[in-house]
């Protein structure tokens, strides 16, 4: 169960997920797929499927509001009471009325328009009891759409039908695991949760900075507390969260500090572990020996490896390298990776690279193959304002390229070990404050000053890497938690496939 990932965008969790495909080639999967509507990703996909992904189907968030065909038949009186308790339990807390929710629209079998129920007179007067009681001095129209469009995905979602499957894997809250979290419930089969990234806290940040919630005129948002509506956002994601968790058998994250946000967004402590990401050490090994066997560089440089979008903080990255370029006006900085996630964000760096003069130094090279990108950079540099645990740190070290990166997720552990075994090892980088382009300039230019030290710290990082970080180990632990968990009867779904096949 996936959203806005796998196949169809290229990074890290994408990587992680084809990683763990692949590599367990005597098992099959099904891919789920939340997208935010029809046709969003052009039906292009960033990577093939391996041959054991027997399908692959996208579930849409969103359809265009059209009040055609609305209202010409009620929902069933049991569904909208189940809603209407359910959206009035969730707003103080309570979710237990989730599982009763999903038997009754899995029941409909998609007869019940998400219209028709969501703007049915009974939950009509939920949606008003809840602004007289939370917010009476807000606007209603924008309630009403709040409102509506905070629900409308959720019930998409649910409405869907929901496959049978010996096990199901989300690999983050959010509406795909809510998704996972339905299914569970459904076909009373185990689900694990996997989050690099805490889902949560990726959206308070989105919300903070989004231009699409209508706060009343003069709001601002303040240390103590948000305005109403970025209040409600957030709270409808924290639920969803908590949904996911309380469903899970297992919930997996990559760090040990991540847990201690999952505990406090309701994950019970006993269902937590650790299971770091890996990359394919070997294949790295002849990247390595290709860095090793070139010629330094005739310009030093700068690798920036990551999608083009607000959360890794392009912007940062841009005005560093401009007071980078001041101090090594011949240094070559080339931005690797794909621009389709967010094309507006990207047009705009784009063009703040250009006000900032840099067309002699600067260049967007899109998505590249990073095993051939590597072995030409000297230095790689993120500015990510969040974080989980950063494949491009891992396959950067293998190739013995120090990095310069921002304290966020685990990038510290990754940089400077994590047990006193690991630290021993010494430093692979230097780790920078977010949002600080003069920070992140200093870094950059005492390591193009110091080649003994960027060989040193290369070093180190690929010792740790190999030693900690193997992929085997990784898919070998993922394996091991399928196995425990899988219900062996053949499948409905799977016998058809067969039958066709043959």
């Amino acid at each position: 169960m996936l959203e806005g990932t796998y196949p169809f965008v290229a990074g890290g969790v994408s990587s992680w997920v084809h990683h763990l495909v692949t590599h367990m080639d005597d098992l099959t999967f099904a891919v789920l797929h939340v997208s935010p509507s029809k046709g969003f990703y052009g039906h292009k996909m960033a990577y093939d499927m391996p041959n054991n992904v027997l399908w692959l189907e996208e579930i849409y968030l969103h359809a265009p509001f059209t009040w055609r065909g609305l209202f010409q038949r009620r929902p069933p009186a049991s569904l909208l009471h189940t809603f209407s308790r359910f959206i009035q339990e969730l707003r103080v807390g309570d979710l237990s009325g989730f599982d009763d929710l999903v038997e009754e629209l899995q029941t409909q079998e998609g007869r019940t328009k998400t219209g028709d129920l969501l703007l049915d007179k009974t939950n009509w007067a939920t949606m008003v009891d809840e602004l007289r009681e939370g917010a009476p001095e807000e606007s209603f129209l924008n309630y009403f759409w709040t409102w509506y469009y905070a629900h409308q995905p959720l019930v998409n979602v649910l409405t869907c039908p929901l496959p049978e499957a010996r096990v199901y894997h989300t690999v983050s809250t959010g509406y795909a695991g809510a998704l996972a979290a339905a299914a569970s419930s459904y076909w009373e089969r185990p689900m694990i949760l996997t989050e690099h990234g805490i889902y949560t806290r990726e959206r308070r940040i989105e919300i903070y900075a989004a231009d699409w919630i209508n706060d009343r005129p003069g709001d601002e948002t303040i240390a103590s507390e948000a305005p109403y509506f970025r209040r409600f956002w957030n709270r409808q994601f924290q639920m969803m969260s908590r949904i996911c968790y309380e469903h899970a058998s297992e919930i997996f994250t990559l760090y040990t500090d991540n847990t201690e946000e999952q505990i406090r967004d309701g994950a019970s402590p006993d269902k937590i572990r650790v299971i770091p990401n890996g990359i394919d050490v070997n294949r790295f090994d002849l990247v390595f020996d290709e860095r090793q066997a070139r010629p330094p560089n005739e310009r030093f440089t700068i690798g920036f490896i990551g999608r083009v979008c607000p959360i890794k903080d392009v912007r940062t990255f841009i005005s560093a390298m401009r007071l980078v370029v001041e101090h090594l006006p011949d240094a070559r900085i080339r931005v690797l990776g794909p621009w389709d996630e967010d094309p507006e964000y990207a047009e705009e760096c784009m063009r703040f690279a250009r006000a900032l003069e840099l067309d002699d130094n600067l260049v967007f090279e899109g998505r590249v193959a990073v095993d051939r990108a590597l072995p030409a950079l000297d230095l790689v540099v993120l500015t990510s304002i969040s974080e989980a645990q950063p494949l491009v740190i891992l396959e950067a070290g293998a190739a013995g390229i120090p990095l310069v990166t921002t304290e966020v997720g685990c990038c510290r552990e990754l940089l400077e070990g994590r047990t006193p075994e690991d630290r021993s090892l010494g430093p692979g980088g230097l780790i920078t404050p977010i949002a600080s382009p003069g920070e992140t300039a200093r870094a950059v230019l005492l390591l193009a000053g110091d080649p003994q030290l960027r060989r040193q710290m290369g070093a180190n990082l690929r010792a740790r890497v190999k030693r900690y970080y193997d992929q085997g180990d990784m898919v070998h632990a993922y394996r091991m938690v399928y196995e425990s968990h899988i219900v062996l009867e053949e499948l409905p779904w799977q016998e058809s496939a067969s039958s066709s096949a043959s």
